[in-house]
């Protein structure tokens, strides 16, 4: 293998970054949701526009996450149910039409992020809410050259903590997020 591969390579392990910071990716980070729907089966949707800044520093306590979601950008593939989701019984998103989280701190294993724990704010409710980290793996992309980090990312909230109460039982009150994240290096 070429040794400047191997160079760049090594560059990019996590394990090398001292307080590295990076900026997801719009393209390919997409918030997803999923909610048991009158007990029979799962509704699934997403947020199709996000934003946000990673500083992982797995020596030293330098680690935030801060991303904000456009609420208005939920999608469930049905232009019908998005009206009623976004609309005031449940998203509200005339009068909250951002969703953030914001990291208090960063765990890692093995130079690697596995949690984060922070606020989340929705419906103007904030909570504090543990994100697991999965597959935090870096490479550089194939086309620019650029570092770039990805990971999945999961929790579960309850929408009730956030006041949104409306169809509980039949529509359910656990929320399971899966959120596939990538970024950029500053």
């Amino acid at each position: 293998m070429n040794k400047l591969l191997v160079c760049l390579l090594c560059a990019c392990t996590p394990a090398t970054w001292a307080a590295e910071s990076f900026v997801l990716d719009s393209g390919h980070t997409f918030p997803s949701f999923e909610i048991r729907h009158h007990g029979v089966s799962v509704m699934r949707g997403k947020f199709n526009r996000s934003q946000g800044r990673v500083v992982l520093d797995p020596a030293g306590s330098d680690s935030r996450i801060e991303v904000s979601v456009d609420a208005t950008s939920g999608d469930t593939g049905h232009d019908g149910l998005n009206q009623k989701l976004l609309a005031g019984s449940f998203f509200n998103t005339a009068q909250f039409p951002e969703i953030q989280f914001v990291s208090s701190e960063v765990a890692f294993k093995d130079g690697k992020p596995v949690s984060a724990t922070g606020n989340l704010t929705l419906l103007g409710v904030t909570r504090p809410v543990v994100l697991e980290i999965r597959d935090y793996t870096c490479t550089l992309q194939f086309l620019t050259r650029r570092p770039l980090c990805g990971a999945d990312v999961h929790a579960s909230i309850k929408r009730s903590d956030f006041g949104m109460n409306y169809g509980i039982p039949l529509i359910g009150d656990e929320v399971k997020l899966a959120i596939e994240v990538e970024g950029f290096r500053e």
